[in-house]
Order: C-alpha cells, then sequence, then structure tokens
C-alpha cells in the first residue's frame, strides 16, 4: 500500500523564515533514497542542499525554480510504501518540518527504502520536470496524451513539440523577451536578496557620506615587517581593518544597529566586521566575529577562508549574519575608491579604495607616496558630521602613523 508524505520547507538554521529554490536536483517521477539531495535552497545568501527523509517517489514538487518557500509550508511530496506495523512510519526527521524524534525517522524512511515499487509511468503520473510541466501548461497540452521519449518514459520539450494537435506549430523562441533592445533578466537567489536589502537600504536610511585620502606608505613597509618576522602573509586590507576596529572603540556610535521599529540605536561592544565579497553567484557580506581581539594575521587569515567559502558556496549560514559594521574593499577592482550602501540596519559602511603611488606634498616637497582613498556612508539619525568626520580622520591618522596602534 503506498501513500503520499509532505517534506514540509525545514528552518536552514537561525531562525529563518523562508528559503529561494535556487534547483530542483530532482524530477516529479523520480524514486529517491534516505538524505539523497532533493534541492538546492537560497537563503540570506547561503546556497544548501536540502536531503529528504523519505525513500520513495516523488509526487509534487511544491514550487517552480526561482520561487520562495516559507518554512513550515510543503517543499516535496513523495509517494512511500505504507509502514510494516502500527507505529507511525516516514515521518521527516527535526530539522526537516515534523516533531519526531531522529532516530525512529530514520529508522523508519529506512524500512521503506526497500518496499518502494517502481511502476512504470501512467497517465495518472507521467514523469516530468517542472520547466516542461510549465510548459505544457502554458501551450495547454495534457500530459497524459504525450508519449515520453527521455530515461524512464520521461516527457522533454521535444515530446510537447510532437504532441497531437502541435504538428507543424513552430517552437517558440528561446530568446529572452526584449524591451528597447535588451534583455531581460529575473533577480533570483544571492541578487534577488541584495537588491531587496539594497533598496530598503536606499528607501529607509537617510545616509550622509564622508572621504579623505591617507598616506599609507608607512603601513606598506610595516606590512612587509610583519610579514618578514611572522612568516605569514598580511594583506594591506587586513591592516586596514585592524586599525578600523581601533577607530570603532574610539567612536563606538557607530558600530550600532537602528532598530526602525522602535526608534533605538542599538549600540555593540563587540565588532563583528562585515567584509563584502563578489562571488559567480552575487555580493555576499561574510562577518569576521570580535575582530578587536584578533592580530592582523588572524584577520588576514580570516578573510582568506571566508572569501574561498563563500566564493564555492560552501560558506555556513552563521557566517553571513550579525555584522555590525561593514567594510567594501573597492581596491580589490582596482578602484580608487566609492561610496557604498549601507548593510541596514548597520549605521555605517567604510570603502577602502586601491594603494596606489600617488604625488604627496611631504615637508612642502611633492614626493611619490602609497596613497588610499576612504570614504564612510553613515546614517544620519544615528551619527552627525562630527562623529563620522572624527572616526574617518582618526582612521587616517592611524594608517599614516600605524607603529603604535600594530605595536
Amino acid at each position: 500500500m503506498l501513500t503520499i508524505r509532505d517534506f514540509l520547507m525545514p528552518d536552514l538554521g537561525e531562525g529563518l523564515t523562508e528559503g529561494e529554490i535556487n534547483r530542483w536536483l530532482v524530477a516529479e517521477g523520480d524514486v529517491v533514497v534516505v538524505d539523497q539531495p532533493i534541492a538546492e535552497i537560497t537563503t540570506e545568501k547561503a546556497v544548501v542542499e536540502v536531503p529528504t527523509p523519505f525513500a520513495g517517489r516523488v509526487a509534487t514538487l511544491h514550487g517552480a525554480e526561482g520561487e520562495t518557500i516559507t518554512v513550515g509550508k510543503p517543499l516535496i511530496s513523495i509517494e512511500v510504501a505504507a509502514a510494516p506495523t502500527a507505529s507511525p512510519s516516514g515521518n521527516v526527521l527535526v530539522g526537516y518540518g515534523t516533531s519526531e524524534s531522529a532516530p525512529r525517522s530514520r529508522r523508519a524512511a529506512a524500512s521503506v527504502r526497500v518496499a518502494v515499487p517502481a511502476p512504470t509511468p501512467t497517465a495518472a503520473m507521467r514523469p516530468a520536470s517542472p520547466l516542461v510541466r510549465r510548459r505544457a501548461a502554458e501551450l495547454g497540452i495534457d500530459l497524459s496524451t504525450v508519449a515520453g521519449s527521455g530515461p524512464g518514459g520521461i516527457v522533454t520539450q521535444a515530446d510537447l513539440e510532437r504532441a497531437p494537435g502541435r504538428e507543424g506549430v513552430p517552437a517558440p523562441s528561446t530568446t529572452p523577451p526584449t524591451v528597447a533592445g535588451g534583455k531581460r533578466t529575473t533577480l533570483t537567489g544571492v541578487d534577488r536578496i541584495s537588491a531587496e536589502r539594497l533598496t530598503r537600504s536606499h528607501h529607509e536610511v537617510p545616509t550622509a557620506a564622508a572621504w579623505l585620502s591617507a598616506d599609507a606608505t608607512r603601513l606598506m613597509a610595516i606590512r612587509s615587517e610583519l610579514e618578514a618576522s611572522t612568516a605569514s602573509r598580511v594583506t594591506p586590507f587586513a591592516l586596514i581593518l585592524y586599525l578600523c576596529a581601533r577607530a570603532l572603540q574610539r567612536f563606538p556610535r557607530l558600530n550600532a544597529h537602528f532598530d526602525t521599529r522602535s526608534n533605538e540605536i542599538v549600540a555593540f561592544d563587540s565588532i563583528h566586521l562585515g567584509v563584502a565579497v563578489q562571488t559567480d553567484r552575487g555580493l555576499v557580506v561574510a562577518v569576521i566575529r570580535d575582530a578587536q581581539r584578533r592580530s592582523p594575521t588572524e584577520l588576514s587569515s580570516d578573510l582568506s577562508r571566508l572569501a574561498t567559502a563563500a566564493r564555492s558556496g560552501s560558506i555556513a549560514v552563521a557566517d553571513l549574519r550579525g555584522s555590525t559594521f561593514t567594510v567594501s574593499n573597492f581596491g580589490a577592482f582596482g578602484v580608487d575608491g566609492g561610496t557604498a550602501i549601507i548593510n541596514p540596519p548597520e549605521a555605517a559602511i567604510l570603502g577602502v579604495g586601491q594603494i596606489a603611488t600617488r604625488p604627496w606634498v611631504v615637508d612642502s616637497a611633492v614626493v611619490p607616496r602609497s596613497i588610499v582613498e576612504l570614504s564612510l556612508v553613515f546614517d544620519h539619525r544615528v551619527a552627525d558630521g562630527g562623529v563620522a568626520g572624527g572616526f574617518i580622520r582618526h582612521l587616517a591618522d592611524l594608517i599614516e602613523a600605524p607603529d603604535e596602534a600594530l605595536a
């Protein structure tokens, strides 16, 4: 006897309320086993594979790629064999959307795995991918009337074009719809989430900006000395993050969040630096926790680890949450500087340009020096020009004379 079990969208960590279907890894009609990945889900800029706690045949995929599913709502329905005993079986694991204990659920699911038959597709259950099903609905084609030519009888898009009544009808154009010569691209995954957050920031936060240039010549010399004495790689950006943490300790007003619901400023003792990282999936903000306690070599190591994990898609959700102040490294793109958008609910964001050799006046003489441009965008509800200007001036002073801070 067969029954349908719903696998609910799980909470993938830290109380997330929803996830976006980035990619289905199975199709309706597929036979799956316990712990087999069924979908890639994007949540708060992290992409994770979600496994099934059931063994059986996929009956329904509850959502299309790019669609957002709320935690606790059905993600996938699987046809499983009824339990051989009177006790409940086939329930989802804790953390997978049910209240059953993990050991019991795994035993029940394991007993199901060998009992599921593999019936041939019927008119009532014709295997096809979500894309093919959507296309069939658009064309008004009943999938039960289409013979599938794919593996296991799965219906392909080519089968739809050969369906009864479709002979002689031209295939749909694969060219994306255009307006005034431009292609339309729907934002999904990381890009969609970033767009929502940046739009929120632009609409909600009254921002102001301050910027100046600093002589980083001595900082670059100390960097060489550090690398030689520690035999470790230390990036100039890591040194600036170290000095930024020192400056935030002097101007803690900027190490804060603004709570729009209560109209309150929430200040923090710990400095959790968010660092913008560009990936193939879009821009993410990785978090270095307790930066005020980290040495320059530790910060450099943290930067390398988090950037590598972010670009490979393996970064943990916890490493993408909880920043109190963000720094954007424009210099990584060979850019002199720029003004970034605040990462809400934070109070400010620092932009760091490339360190380049430029003419600089020293003791009334123009000499070549290593110059870096700093820009600070801040929430004017949290800080005024005195606080923002004081912070960025103090940071520039630390960069120009870093010996004491780095002793």
